[in-house]
């Protein structure tokens, strides 16, 4: 399945995010690419999801300037939806 265009996804505490389907990566893993829709975060991630609701942070930017950044707090709160 390609790339889709970004959806809005909003958590139980309201924040929202862009969500953007990238793709298979293999047999039972998708990369997932997810930014923060409050204009004060500049944050970005590519996450690669598995079906057992595993995640690995595959890269992060802040400000569109590559980053290491950590996972976010909410970060499971997605994976569950996106399994």
């Amino acid at each position: 399945m390609a790339a889709t265009e970004a959806q809005t996804v909003e958590l139980h505490d309201g924040t929202k995010l862009d969500v953007q389907y990238l793709g298979a990566t293999g047999d039972d893993t998708a990369e997932f690419e997810v930014e923060p829709q409050a204009a004060d975060d500049a944050r970005r991630w590519r996450l690669e999801i598995n079906r057992t609701g595993g995640y690995e942070v595959v890269e992060s930017w802040d400000d569109g300037v590559e980053a290491n950044l950590d996972a976010p707090d909410w970060v499971h709160e997605l994976v569950d939806r996106a399994i």
